[in-house]
Protein backbone atom coordinates (compact mmCIF):
# COMPACT_ATOMS: atom_id res chain seq x y z
CA UNK A 1 0.00 0.00 0.00
CA UNK A 2 2.87 2.24 0.65
CA UNK A 3 4.40 1.96 -2.78
CA UNK A 4 0.74 2.48 -4.30
CA UNK A 5 0.64 5.76 -2.21
CA UNK A 6 4.11 6.71 -3.42
CA UNK A 7 2.90 6.12 -7.21
CA UNK A 8 0.11 8.05 -6.99
CA UNK A 9 1.73 11.15 -5.07
CA UNK A 10 4.45 11.16 -7.89
CA UNK A 11 2.16 10.58 -10.56
CA UNK A 12 0.28 13.84 -9.57
CA UNK A 13 3.25 15.42 -8.92
CA UNK A 14 4.55 14.90 -12.93
CA UNK A 15 0.97 15.72 -14.17
CA UNK A 16 -0.03 12.63 -15.22
CA UNK A 17 -2.62 11.51 -12.01
CA UNK A 18 -5.25 9.74 -14.30
CA UNK A 19 -2.44 7.28 -15.61
CA UNK A 20 -1.84 3.99 -14.48
CA UNK A 21 1.38 2.49 -14.09
CA UNK A 22 2.50 -1.20 -13.70
CA UNK A 23 4.95 -2.07 -10.97
CA UNK A 24 6.37 -5.76 -10.93
CA UNK A 25 8.58 -6.80 -7.70
CA UNK A 26 11.31 -9.23 -8.94
CA UNK A 27 13.91 -10.85 -8.07
CA UNK A 28 17.39 -10.98 -9.64
CA UNK A 29 16.83 -14.27 -12.35
CA UNK A 30 14.16 -11.98 -13.77
CA UNK A 31 15.63 -8.72 -13.42
CA UNK A 32 18.77 -10.46 -15.24
CA UNK A 33 16.65 -11.84 -17.74
CA UNK A 34 15.09 -9.02 -18.79
CA UNK A 35 17.75 -6.47 -18.28
CA UNK A 36 19.84 -9.18 -21.34
CA UNK A 37 16.88 -9.10 -23.58
CA UNK A 38 16.13 -5.32 -23.17
CA UNK A 39 19.34 -3.64 -22.95
CA UNK A 40 21.78 -6.22 -23.54
CA UNK A 41 23.21 -6.51 -20.10
CA UNK A 42 23.60 -9.29 -18.53
CA UNK A 43 22.98 -8.75 -14.91
CA UNK A 44 20.45 -8.13 -12.86
CA UNK A 45 20.01 -4.21 -11.75
CA UNK A 46 17.62 -2.42 -9.38
CA UNK A 47 14.92 -0.49 -11.67
CA UNK A 48 14.09 -1.06 -15.25
CA UNK A 49 11.46 1.12 -16.88
CA UNK A 50 9.16 0.94 -19.98
CA UNK A 51 7.47 4.13 -21.09
CA UNK A 52 4.63 3.10 -22.93
CA UNK A 53 4.15 6.68 -24.82
CA UNK A 54 7.03 8.11 -26.87
CA UNK A 55 8.12 11.59 -24.78
CA UNK A 56 7.59 15.01 -27.05
CA UNK A 57 10.45 16.19 -24.64
CA UNK A 58 11.09 15.22 -20.80
CA UNK A 59 7.78 15.60 -18.88
CA UNK A 60 5.73 16.09 -21.99
CA UNK A 61 4.20 12.69 -23.39
CA UNK A 62 2.48 12.53 -26.85
CA UNK A 63 -1.29 12.23 -26.54
CA UNK A 64 -2.63 9.31 -26.75
CA UNK A 65 -4.51 7.76 -30.02
CA UNK A 66 -7.68 7.44 -27.64
CA UNK A 67 -9.71 9.12 -25.49
CA UNK A 68 -10.14 7.26 -22.00
CA UNK A 69 -8.45 9.18 -19.62
CA UNK A 70 -9.12 6.58 -17.15
CA UNK A 71 -7.34 3.73 -19.60
CA UNK A 72 -3.68 5.63 -20.20
CA UNK A 73 -0.96 3.58 -18.47
CA UNK A 74 2.73 5.35 -18.18
CA UNK A 75 4.30 1.64 -18.46
CA UNK A 76 5.71 -0.55 -16.91
CA UNK A 77 8.91 -0.38 -13.96
CA UNK A 78 10.84 -3.95 -12.32
CA UNK A 79 12.18 -3.13 -9.38
CA UNK A 80 14.42 -6.09 -8.42
CA UNK A 81 14.29 -6.72 -4.72
CA UNK A 82 17.00 -9.00 -3.61
CA UNK A 83 19.21 -6.54 -5.71
CA UNK A 84 18.17 -3.92 -3.41
CA UNK A 85 18.34 -5.55 -0.19
CA UNK A 86 22.20 -6.50 -1.25
CA UNK A 87 22.97 -3.09 -2.55
CA UNK A 88 21.68 -1.40 1.12
CA UNK A 89 23.75 -4.50 2.64
CA UNK A 90 26.97 -2.94 0.82
CA UNK A 91 26.39 0.02 1.48
CA UNK A 92 26.40 -0.03 5.01
CA UNK A 93 29.21 -2.53 5.24
CA UNK A 94 30.81 0.38 3.22
CA UNK A 95 30.16 3.01 5.71
CA UNK A 96 31.25 0.73 8.79
CA UNK A 97 35.11 0.99 7.34
CA UNK A 98 37.15 2.98 8.99
CA UNK A 99 38.36 5.91 7.06
CA UNK A 100 36.17 4.61 3.75
CA UNK A 101 37.43 6.57 1.15
CA UNK A 102 34.95 5.78 -1.56
CA UNK A 103 34.13 7.63 -4.12
CA UNK A 104 31.00 7.07 -6.24
CA UNK A 105 31.00 6.81 -9.92
CA UNK A 106 27.85 9.75 -10.08
CA UNK A 107 27.51 13.21 -9.54
CA UNK A 108 26.44 14.61 -5.69
CA UNK A 109 22.59 15.29 -6.49
CA UNK A 110 19.77 12.91 -7.65
CA UNK A 111 18.46 9.39 -6.46
CA UNK A 112 21.73 7.55 -7.23
CA UNK A 113 23.93 9.50 -4.60
CA UNK A 114 20.99 10.09 -1.85
CA UNK A 115 20.58 5.84 -2.07
CA UNK A 116 23.85 5.63 -0.80
CA UNK A 117 23.06 7.16 2.23
CA UNK A 118 19.94 5.08 2.77
CA UNK A 119 20.38 1.56 4.57
CA UNK A 120 16.90 1.13 4.79
CA UNK A 121 15.56 -1.77 1.65
CA UNK A 122 11.95 0.09 2.07
CA UNK A 123 12.80 3.49 1.97
CA UNK A 124 15.12 2.95 -0.89
CA UNK A 125 12.11 1.25 -3.08
CA UNK A 126 10.22 4.41 -2.55
CA UNK A 127 13.05 6.47 -4.20
CA UNK A 128 13.17 3.90 -6.95
CA UNK A 129 10.14 5.04 -7.95
CA UNK A 130 11.12 8.52 -8.48
CA UNK A 131 13.71 7.61 -10.47
CA UNK A 132 11.64 5.06 -12.64
CA UNK A 133 8.75 7.26 -13.05
CA UNK A 134 10.61 10.04 -14.10
CA UNK A 135 11.67 7.33 -17.12
CA UNK A 136 8.47 6.78 -17.82
CA UNK A 137 7.66 10.61 -18.95
CA UNK A 138 10.71 11.08 -20.79
CA UNK A 139 13.78 11.98 -18.57
CA UNK A 140 16.90 10.02 -19.06
CA UNK A 141 20.49 10.09 -17.86
CA UNK A 142 22.54 9.24 -21.03
CA UNK A 143 23.78 12.43 -22.14
CA UNK A 144 25.07 15.35 -19.93
CA UNK A 145 22.18 17.58 -20.53
CA UNK A 146 19.90 15.08 -19.90
CA UNK A 147 21.46 13.94 -16.77
CA UNK A 148 21.37 17.47 -15.53
CA UNK A 149 17.79 17.98 -16.33
CA UNK A 150 16.89 14.64 -14.52
CA UNK A 151 19.04 15.09 -11.38
CA UNK A 152 17.48 18.30 -11.03
CA UNK A 153 13.62 16.85 -11.25
CA UNK A 154 15.02 13.90 -8.93
CA UNK A 155 15.82 16.15 -6.48
CA UNK A 156 13.05 18.51 -6.67
CA UNK A 157 10.38 15.14 -6.12
CA UNK A 158 12.68 13.27 -3.29
CA UNK A 159 12.29 16.50 -1.52
CA UNK A 160 8.57 17.33 -2.04
CA UNK A 161 7.77 13.38 -1.12
CA UNK A 162 9.82 13.89 1.87
CA UNK A 163 12.39 11.48 1.05
CA UNK A 164 16.08 11.71 1.80
CA UNK A 165 18.16 14.05 -0.72
CA UNK A 166 22.00 14.81 -1.12
CA UNK A 167 20.99 18.79 -0.94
Amino acid sequence: EKLKETISKIRKWIGYDTYDVDLFLVGDEDMQETNQRTRGIDAPTDILSFPEFNPMEPGILEEPDFDFPHYYNLGEMLIDIPYVIRKCEETSADHRQPNNNTKWEYDTRGVAPAMEQVMDPELRLHMLLVHGMLHLVGYDHEEDDEYELMVHKEDELLAHLGLPTCK
